[in-house]
């Protein structure tokens, strides 16, 4: 007997994937610009073959099933989980494929030693994709520009999402609301879902011109400012230096943090004020109060607890670590053994929130933590006096919330119920995976480990130093998916690894 009696439409999901494929196909194609720019003719074959071979591929896919039906949101999900997983082996193939070149060429590098491990280069794609940040690029030596672009390039195309971008090209309409859902977002800006996308792609792209802006004018490098507009307003935090910002003046740095924010703050307000000139929003929306009190409440409480335990300098530095991890997006501009115990716990803290639901942040989101609390504050007011009567006269009505329950409604209810089952979700997934890494953590940095998961899990990319290139295989595989189930927010994720399983039970004689 099955838990989850599902009809999977697989070749709604085949032809939807086949879509997916397009975005890194486009993606190696406007690389080859890079290449030539730079003339590192080395690059032209592997971005060519990938991006011709994932077109042609997609293509395929997606014609060859063009007939099938529209898939529902059970499929999507699946769409969604299976998208990220082949665009970021895909994504992968580059690095791994340049790195041999150029080491058989002669050309001394530790870098692209790293990244000639199959699994290294893999690690890097998911981290990119889905714009968390952790990177296997720790090790000196030259490394080409067009991988250094191509890092980038993932993360900002995974900070939005890969469904966006595709319905940004294509009329899916209610197929494309269901996949736009999948991929872990609900706001929609105009009428249908492709103006929507549209919006958002274009508020994307005027943010990541203001980025550029900001840091080529303030003295940072041109190379440098066209990667880090790329990933500092998708909450990514790959950076092109080994030294990630802590080389920077403070006016770049502060125009890091500034876009970091325009990062977390919803898609859906940036469109309100944009549009609608409705500047007010950015402060009336109770989400967005709550966001600019934990950052500031919070950066204020990281520098305190600093001068508690004796790290008296660094009040900038830490600021800029809390913002970073509360945005989620993992820039950083001191090295983070200088931090207690106690203030690392306030950062894993601010990286299990994030941002704002509807903005490239990661994390469970603020607006998720306040039906959360909601959940809580209704529970205790449940059990007092007034509470009680009120609880029990609604119980005893069909079809009223069970005792010990009441809540205003039922939309708010199914919201409340949603987000609770979330952060469990979310919790529990982080514990088993600090678990299992805590089995390749040295001794005494249990707390670090926990930190490195958090970092994973939320799409942050801050590290403790606990990952590096010659982490265990299996601990980089485990991070792997922990990146993958944090961005697509668990469920699509979980769906996936629930129905390939019974799926292969019923297509054996012993399953029918």
């Amino acid at each position: 007997m099955h838990l989850f009696k599902q009809k999977v439409n697989w070749s709604a999901i085949v032809g939807q994937v086949g879509l997916l494929l397009h975005v890194p196909a486009g993606m190696a194609l406007l690389t080859l610009i890079i290449a030539l720019i730079f003339k590192e003719w080395f690059a032209l074959i592997p971005f060519g073959v990938v991006g011709v071979s994932s077109l042609i591929g997609g293509q395929v896919l997606y014609w060859s099933t063009k007939r099938a039906k529209a898939a529902h949101l059970w499929d999507a999900m699946m769409i969604a989980g299976l998208g990220w997983l082949v665009c970021s082996f895909i994504a992968s193939i580059p690095f791994l494929w340049i790195s041999d070149l150029q080491l058989k060429s002669g050309i001394e590098s530790e870098v692209l030693l790293v990244f000639r491990n199959p699994v290294n280069a893999l690690f890097e794609a998911f981290s990119g994709f889905t714009s968390t940040g952790l990177t296997m690029l720790q090790r000196e030596g030259p490394f080409p520009h067009v991988l250094q672009w191509w890092r980038s390039l993932l993360e900002w195309t995974g900070g939005l999402g890969l469904v966006v971008f595709v319905l940004a090209l294509t009329h899916l309409n209610k197929a494309g609301f269901q996949l736009y859902y999948a991929e872990a977002r609900t706001e929609k800006m105009t009428k249908n879902i492709t103006g929507t996308a549209h919006w958002l792609w274009g508020i994307y792209c005027i943010f990541t011109g203001i980025a550029f802006l900001l840091f080529f004018s303030l003295g940072m490098p041109l190379w440098e400012a066209v990667n880090h507009s790329l990933t500092v307003i998708s909450t990514g935090g790959f950076t092109i230096t080994t030294t990630n910002f802590k080389g920077y003046d403070l006016s770049i740095q502060i125009a890091a943090l500034f876009m970091m924010v325009a990062g977390a703050i919803s898609f859906a307000v940036h469109f309100r004020v944009i549009r609608e000139k409705e500047f007010g929003i950015l402060w009336k929306n109770l989400q967005h109060r709550l966001l600019y009190l934990l950052l500031i409440g919070g950066g204020f409480l990281v520098i305190l607890f600093n001068l508690w335990n004796g790290l008296k300098g660094h009040r900038i530095d830490a600021f800029f670590e809390w913002v970073s991890a509360l945005t989620t997006c993992g820039y950083s501009t001191i090295d983070l053994s200088l931090f207690s115990p106690m203030v690392k716990l306030l950062l894993i803290m601010g990286m299990f929130v994030g941002g704002t639901t509807g903005s490239t942040a990661g994390g469970i989101k603020i607006r998720r933590l306040m039906y959360f609390i909601s959940g809580v504050t209704l529970r205790v007011l449940s059990i007092t006096r007034k509470g009680e009567k009120h609880t029990v006269k609604d119980a005893t009505a069909e079809g009223k919330e069970p005792p010990g329950i009441c809540l205003p409604g039922k939309e708010r209810s199914e919201r409340l119920f949603t987000a609770g089952v979330l952060f469990s979700l979310w919790a529990t997934t982080l514990f088993i995976g600090w678990f299992f890494i805590l089995k390749w953590t040295p001794q005494g940095r249990a707390l670090d480990a926990l930190f490195e998961v958090t970092s994973a899990m939320s799409n942050v990319g801050l590290s403790s130093g606990i990952i590096h290139p010659d982490f265990s295989t299996f601990g980089k595989w485990i991070f792997m998916v922990l990146m993958w189930m944090g961005r697509l927010e668990i469920i699509p994720a979980l769906i996936l690894l629930l129905t390939l399983p019974l799926t292969l039970n019923r297509s054996t004689p012993s399953g029918k």
